[in-house]
């Protein structure tokens, strides 16, 4: 069971899903949440319910929406029904939810360190698994009704275009957050917190390395050093400012390096007309988010396509794999993980997190050298489409499921 129509990104991730698991000979039941009444008739009708799994993304279908149930048991648990929930945030997101004691209740985690967590913090999931993401690939047919899926859908390849022949230097697809934005979260907390959480970041940014869990625990044991462990997730809980602040400097300081270095980046996402940089006519932006097929469309349009993952040190972004499948050279910091399954400079172009040197040695090597970009694109291709694709995730689904 898949859940459409909640959140345009973790849809088309279901989405993708529900064609691969189908292929793989799974029967697929599709909600979508904007067809409330369809959806909960379509369930009602379906037989043997208890031999069925949901699979969700970031507790959608469990956080109380009325059209699952109520805050006390979902129509999942009240059926009997698996659960398998992928996170693809930071664990510290969901405290409520990881302690609500959901029965029958899987977590994959799309970084290491987020399933230690999760098995450290949480150890009554009795199931944790590391899912690494994939890319996007398009899809070939309309969104599926509520319902057994059909298969009506089918996924499609990227061009696959030469570099030569695309009209985009670089992109970058993701929201810019205005420091004002994110600290108005925190304006109304008294002095002492909001200076805590801001050292906080302040530490991270002048340590890039430094694991966002580990380093809260870190600091928050070292604040309260009589407070026992079980305080600490809830704790660690309302330190979100922390991630948000610090992937919001990164992107900014990452997108600013470009531009003032004379590289066009086309950003598709809400805010960037406010980032300050000394080159404003080397960004160019939208203002406002793109679906996720105009987003593979946009790839396959780019040179170069920008990721920044401050908080991704044992696992990747998706956008990392959608830039490679899409046959543009993906420009990215780096994690334990990727170092374990693609190559610098021969799948990827890498830089380190923070330093604006490398960042524009990288970009401006991709640029100088038309040969060694192309050979990026295309062996990075390669290797995304046998190994990174939603295809690989359903097998890790269909495994534990």
């Amino acid at each position: 069971m898949l859940i459409v129509g909640e959140t345009e990104t973790l849809g088309y991730y279901s989405r993708e899903l529900a064609v691969y698991l189908h292929e793989m000979g799974r029967e697929i039941f599709i909600w979508d949440v904007t067809h409330p009444a369809d959806s909960i008739s379509a369930f009602e009708a379906l037989e043997d319910k208890a031999n069925s799994v949901l699979v969700t993304f970031n507790f959608i279908g469990l956080t109380g929406e009325g059209q699952f149930g109520g805050e006390k048991s979902t129509i999942w648990e009240e059926n009997g029904i698996d659960i398998l929930n992928i996170m693809v945030d930071s664990p510290i997101y969901y405290y409520g939810l990881l302690k609500h004691g959901f029965r029958h209740l899987g977590v994959a985690c799309i970084d290491r360190n987020h399933a230690d967590y999760v098995r450290r913090w949480h150890p009554e999931t009795e199931n944790v698994y590391f899912m690494p993401l994939c890319g996007n690939e398009p899809i070939d047919g309309g969104v599926p009704v509520p319902g057994i899926y059909g298969g009506q859908a089918h996924i499609g390849s990227c061009s696959g275009s030469r570099l030569a022949d695309r009209d985009i230097d670089a992109v970058f697809i993701a929201n810019y957050i205005t420091p004002a934005g994110i600290t108005d979260a925190i304006e109304t907390a008294d002095r002492e917190y909001r200076d805590f959480l801001y050292d906080i970041c302040y530490q991270m940014i002048r340590e890039p390395s430094l694991v966002l869990e580990d380093t809260l625990y870190a600091r928050l044991k070292e604040a309260f050093p009589d407070e026992p462990d079980e305080a600490f997730p809830e704790a660690m809980h309302h330190c979100v400012f922390v991630d948000l602040y610090v992937r919001s400097y990164f992107r900014a300081q990452t997108v600013r390096t470009l531009v003032d270095a004379g590289i066009q980046v086309h950003c598709y996402g809400k805010d960037w007309d406010q980032l300050e940089c000394e080159h404003p006519e080397n960004l160019i932006h939208t203002g406002r988010m793109m679906t996720s097929a105009d987003c593979v469309s946009a790839l396959e349009s780019a040179v170069i396509s920008l990721n920044v993952m401050p908080h991704f040190k044992a696992g990747a972004h998706d956008r990392v794999f959608s830039s490679m499948l899409a046959g543009c050279v993906s420009l990215t910091d780096t994690s334990a993980y990727m170092d374990e399954v693609i190559t610098p400079w021969e799948d990827y172009a890498p830089f380190e997190l923070g330093s604006t040197e490398s960042i524009t040695e990288s970009a401006m090597r991709i640029r100088r050298d038309p040969e060694l970009a192309q050979h990026i694109a295309d062996t990075g291709r390669i290797k995304a489409r046998e190994n990174f694709t939603w295809r690989a995730f359903a097998k890790s689904v269909d495994s534990v499921t």
